[in-house]
C-alpha cells in the first residue's frame, strides 16, 4: 500500500473501504426533495447512499467538493445530528470519507451556526465523531461572521460555550476552534493568531488555542491542499477567503510565510519560546512532507529540534502514522519504530492519542496498546490512553472505571496517566522531555 495516497488533508485519520455495496438510493425527484424527505424520516443510512450515488462518479477534489456541498446542504436548518449520522454511515461506504472525515465535520460545523443563532446550542449539538471537527467548524463560523473580534470576545467565548468549566474534552474543541478561526480572520496570519490566542486567561487554554492556529496554517500550507473551511465559509459570506471565494487558497493573498523549503523546522523556528510546544506537536508531519513520509529521515529532522521539546517532533509523528496507515495498529506500530531510541515512545504517544482523539473512546488507544511491543513504549502507550482518560472524564471514578478496562500490564500506568497516582509506577522509564 501506498501510504502517502492514504494521507488526509487535514492529518487525521479513518478506517479502510469496508468493501460494503451501497443501498439503492432513491433517485426519484430533484435531489433537494429527496434529500428533505429523508431528513424528516431521520434515514441517516439512505442520506449516506444517496450521497454515495451523487457523488461516486467523481474524483479526488472534485468528490470531496461534492460531498462538501451535499453536507452543507443537509446540514441547514439546523440539522447537525442528522448531518453527523449520514457522514458517519457514508464513511463505511467511502474509505476516503473516512480518511478525509475531520474535513466534513468542519464543513458541518461551519454550516451549522448562522448569524442569530445560540452558539452554545448550535455547539452542543455537535459530537466528537472524526476528531470533533463539527465543534471546530462552529467557532470558525462564529469568529468569522463578522470580520472582526477582540479580547473581550475571544476570552470570553468558551465560558459561555461550556459554562461549567468542569468538561475539559468540550472546552479544548472551543479553544482549539478559536486557533483556527483566528488564522482564518486574520488571513492565515501565524504569528497575530498566536497573539490573539494569548488574549484567553489561563495556560491550558492558551496551549490548546495555539495548537488550533498552528493546525490551521499547517493544513492551510499543503501543497496544492484543498481547503474546504475557507471556500464554505466564504460562500456563506464569511471574511475568511480573500481569493475570490476560490475553493483553493490564493498564496498572493497571504502575507504570512507559511512554509520555509530551506528549513524543516520552519515555523517552529520563528516563533517565540512560549509557542514551542504547540508547534512542535504539528511539525512531525510537515516534516514528513518535506521528506517524503521516510520516518528514518524525519526523525533525524526532529533530532534537530530544541532540547525540551524534542519529543513533541516526535509525538506529532505519531499522529501522522496513525493517520497514514488510517488507523492501522500494525503498520503504526511499523513506523514508529523509527528515529532514536529515546524519543521513539513519543511516537507512540502521539499515535495512541490520536487514535483516541478520532473516537473519543479510550477503548480504541487500549486495544492499540497491546499490540505494542513489551517495553518502554508500551508502558507509556498506557500512560497516555490515562491521559486521553483524564480530558474525557472529569471525576476520579469516571477515570478508574476506564482505567479498569486495560490489561494487568498497564493498568498502574493508566491510572498514573489519569491522574489517579501521585507517583509512577515502580520503574517506569523517564522519557526525555517528560516523566
Amino acid at each position: 500500500m501506498d501510504l502517502r495516497k492514504r494521507l488526509s488533508p487535514l492529518l487525521t485519520i479513518g478506517l479502510v473501504l469496508s468493501g460494503c455495496g451501497p443501498r439503492e438510493a432513491n433517485t426519484a425527484g430533484p435531489l433537494p426533495e429527496r434529500m428533505s424527505r429523508l431528513a424528516e424520516a431521520g434515514d441517516t443510512v439512505a442520506l449516506a447512499d444517496l450521497a454515495l450515488a451523487q457523488c461516486r462518479h467523481l474524483d479526488g477534489v472534485d468528490r470531496q467538493s461534492c460531498y462538501e456541498d451535499y453536507f452543507v446542504a443537509l446540514s441547514d436548518s439546523g440539522r447537525v445530528t442528522l448531518a453527523l449520522g449520514a457522514l458517519d454511515a457514508l464513511a463505511d461506504r467511502d474509505g476516503r470519507v473516512k480518511a478525509d472525515g475531520h474535513v466534513y465535520t468542519h464543513v458541518i460545523g461551519i454550516k451549522a451556526w448562522t448569524p442569530g443563532r445560540d452558539v452554545a446550542t448550535v455547539f452542543a449539538s455537535c459530537n466528537g465523531l472524526f476528531q470533533s471537527g463539527c465543534y471546530h467548524g462552529v467557532i470558525q463560523a462564529y469568529l468569522t461572521s463578522d470580520g472582526g473580534v477582540d479580547s473581550t470576545e475571544v476570552a470570553g467565548l468558551c465560558d459561555q460555550v461550556e459554562g461549567s468549566n468542569q468538561n475539559r474534552w468540550l472546552r479544548f474543541q472551543c479553544v482549539h476552534g478559536i486557533g483556527h478561526g483566528l488564522e482564518m480572520i486574520w488571513n492565515w496570519d501565524l504569528l497575530r493568531a498566536l497573539q490573539g490566542c494569548d488574549w484567553l486567561t489561563t495556560g491550558w487554554d492558551r496551549q490548546s488555542c495555539y495548537g488550533g492556529a498552528f493546525m490551521e496554517n499547517a493544513v492551510a500550507s499543503m501543497p496544492n491542499g484543498h481547503h474546504a473551511s475557507a471556500r464554505v465559509l466564504a460562500d456563506q459570506g464569511g471574511e475568511a477567503d480573500h481569493s475570490g471565494h476560490s475553493e483553493h487558497l490564493d498564496p498572493a493573498a497571504i502575507t504570512f510565510k507559511m512554509r520555509d523549503s530551506a528549513d524543516a523546522l520552519y515555523p517552529c523556528s520563528i516563533v517565540a519560546a512560549r509557542y514551542w510546544s504547540a508547534c512542535y506537536m504539528l511539525q512531525g508531519g510537515m516534516i514528513l512532507q518535506r521528506q517524503g513520509y521516510d520516518f528514518d529521515r524525519a526523525g533525524a529532522e526532529c533530532d534537530k529540534a530544541p532540547n525540551g521539546v524534542r519529543q513533541f517532533c516526535y509525538l506529532s509523528m505519531g499522529t501522522m502514522a496513525s493517520g497514514m496507515t488510517v488507523q492501522n495498529t500494525r503498520q503504526t506500530i511499523r513506523l514508529c519504530v523509527s528515529g532514536h531510541p529515546d524519543y521513539r515512545p513519543w511516537c507512540f504517544i502521539g499515535a495512541v492519542k490520536n487514535f483516541i482523539d478520532v473516537t473519543a473512546d479510550p477503548n480504541d488507544g487500549i486495544a492499540f496498546c497491546r499490540a505494542v511491543p513489551p517495553g518502554k513504549d508500551k508502558r507509556q502507550c498506557y500512560v497516555a490512553v490515562g491521559e486521553q482518560i483524564a480530558v474525557l472524564h472529569g471525576d476520579a471514578p469516571n477515570r478508574e472505571k476506564a482505567c479498569a478496562r486495560t490489561p494487568r500490564e498497564g493498568r498502574e500506568e493508566c491510572r498514573y496517566g489519569a491522574g489517579l497516582l501521585a507517583t509512577p509506577p515502580p520503574g517506569l522509564p523517564i522519557l526525555p522531555g517528560g516523566s
